[in-house]
């Protein structure tokens, strides 16, 4: 399946370039689904090809959504000058950034930890760094399972230090166990919602869900359809 994986790559490539929308994009990666799933049963009939279709997304999901993000608000930087020290920062980038891993880093002791992150939106003052902002932290998940619990533990933890506590909290996620889909037949249902989703509405400041088929009859507050976290972040950014 290298094949499937050289087009996710060059679909990300050319995000980056500026070629794809980043609000495009989803629905870009989305149409390889069918191509995908046609291979994996032609090749692999014993396989559950729509279980293999998520581990495969999974794996390049962190780098389409830092892709996304990054493609945006660099086009976006180009058109409006105030946006100039907005940044999508890796982790890897992160861990090289000194001052941000300082005002980001939680104490625990004699000992200063950072939040489990797999980006930083930052505000960088590039003329005095220590003048930055973190403003928001994003994990990428494809299925919850039990990691909502993580990321509503990291949220007490930025909330309980003067230094961090107005950074958000964000969750993109491709809800691959429908976990932020509204039923009424839901077992255990709390109107209709998963205990995952009542927990994250509660905790977390926003989860964005890239799925096509996601409908706005299920979107709250804070549960929203992936494009919502352009507009939230730059609204972020401009009331910091």
């Amino acid at each position: 399946m290298s094949e499937h994986r050289e087009l996710i790559n060059d679909v990300i490539r050319k995000i980056n370039a500026g070629e794809i929308a980043p609000d495009k994009a989803w629905s870009t990666i989305r149409n390889l689904k069918d191509k995908y799933i046609e291979t994996c049963e032609r090749l692999h009939p014993e396989k559950d090809a729509e279980q293999s279709w998520h581990v495969f997304i999974g794996n390049s999901f962190q780098n389409l959504v830092y892709a996304i993000l990054n493609g945006y608000f660099t086009n976006l930087k180009k058109k409006n000058k105030t946006f100039r020290n907005f940044q999508v920062l890796k982790e890897s980038e992160l861990n090289k950034n000194d001052i941000i891993v300082r005002k980001l880093a939680i104490r625990y002791g004699d000992h200063l930890l950072l939040p489990d992150t797999d980006m930083v939106i930052v505000n960088y003052t590039i003329e005095d760094p220590w003048r930055s902002d973190v403003l928001a932290i994003v994990s990428c998940k494809t299925s919850l399972r039990e990691r909502i619990a993580q990321a509503c533990y990291w949220k007490l933890k930025l909330l309980a230090n003067d230094t961090t506590k107005n950074v958000k909290v964000f969750l993109t996620t491709t809800d691959n166990d429908d976990d932020f889909v509204l039923k009424e037949n839901r077992e255990n249902s709390l109107g209709g919602k998963s205990r995952n989703r009542v927990i994250a509405e509660y905790e977390l400041d926003g989860v964005y869900i890239l799925r096509d088929d996601f409908s706005k009859m299920w979107e709250s507050q804070k549960i929203k359809h992936y494009g919502r976290i352009f507009e939230d972040l730059q609204r972020i950014f401009t009331n910091r």
